[in-house]
């Protein structure tokens, strides 16, 4: 049986370009595995006409309006199945603080943090900072480390929010301290026994922070596997923790920083990671034998199980 596949990419977000990136790979994958594929490149939002019926939507349009639930309610509303979590999960792990009180109600640890609501004046002596250390700015509803800002203490907060506003203006930001690391990111995929954590990585940014340039425009990050077992179990845990206690279907990636008294805090959870050929989860996915063509068609798989039991007939 030949499943039909849209897969749509691009969005109004900042991420489009990654996001056709990782689109041009799934549809190569899928083609490759004999799948009918259309392709569909998003400007703005997805015209849902575009969508044939009884397809099997693998939506890889990251961060806004393609991973904060918005697609999802459309993809739902029009009766689609789709690849990766529903409408109200993408919506939770989209906002990071939202996130990290449900990781939170779990007993799983999260870096000290706070809202930011750069419309309105306010003083870094107010935020009741529990340390003068390094703090981190970041986008409280992006991803791919999209305006991430360090700061080296308090006293900088407003010249970086300052530069913030200038950027992109008034959006919600996080300021959260700023760990030692080393940092990790734990891949989820599920299969028909359940979800499974791909082997950890360790990220290793030249210059120490692992941000947007560092993720997909240069090549001198290095992402390699954890060798230390005792490490590998724990963050396979942690990353099956936060899996579950988000309620993520098919897929998810979440990023892991080393704390100062050697344990780990979880920084924030991806719904939708990226699968171009320097995305995280693919590298993850092969340390464990599984192929890029495998890993997209075991989605595919899921989504397509979902949409028959759902129409009440049988693969």
């Amino acid at each position: 049986m030949t499943f039909l596949v849209d897969v749509i990419f691009g969005g109004p977000g900042r991420e489009a370009p990654i996001s056709r990136k990782s689109g041009a790979a799934i549809v190569a994958a899928l083609k490759r595995c004999g799948y009918d594929v259309s392709a569909i490149d998003v400007t703005d939002r997805l015209d849902v006409t575009r969508l044939r019926k009884g397809a099997v939507v693998f939506n890889i349009i990251h961060g806004t309006y393609g991973e904060d639930g918005t697609l999802q309610s459309e993809l739902e509303l029009a009766g689609f199945s789709f690849i990766g979590s529903d409408a109200d999960v993408s919506r939770l792990c989209m906002d990071k603080v939202v996130t990290k009180e449900r990781l939170q109600q779990h007993k799983i640890r999260v870096p000290w943090g706070v809202r930011l609501d750069l419309r309105q004046p306010f003083s870094p002596r107010d935020l009741k900072i529990p340390h003068h250390a390094g703090l981190v700015l970041k986008p409280a509803c992006d991803g791919s480390s999209v305006g991430l800002k360090m700061v080296a203490n308090p006293s900088f907060i407003l010249p970086a929010i300052e530069e913030i506003l200038r950027e992109l203006g008034p959006v919600p930001y996080v300021l959260e301290e700023r760990l030692p690391g080393p940092e990790y990111t734990v891949a989820v995929v599920e299969n028909e026994n359940g979800p499974v954590a791909l082997p950890p990585l360790l990220i290793c940014p030249a210059d120490g922070v692992f941000d947007f340039s560092a993720k997909y425009q240069r090549s001198d990050t290095a992402e390699t596997a954890v060798e230390d077992p005792a490490v590998i179990k724990r963050l396979s845990e942690i990353g099956l923790a936060v899996h579950r206690a988000c309620g993520c279907r098919d897929i998810s990636r979440c990023d892991i920083m080393r704390t100062a008294d050697g344990d780990y805090a979880v920084l924030e959870v991806n719904t939708l990671p990226g699968f171009t050929d320097q995305s995280l989860v693919p590298k993850a996915a092969a340390l464990a034998g599984m192929t890029f063509d495998q890993l997209v068609t075991q989605l595919v798989g899921r989504a397509a199980r979902r949409s028959h039991a759902t129409s009440g007939s049988a693969i």
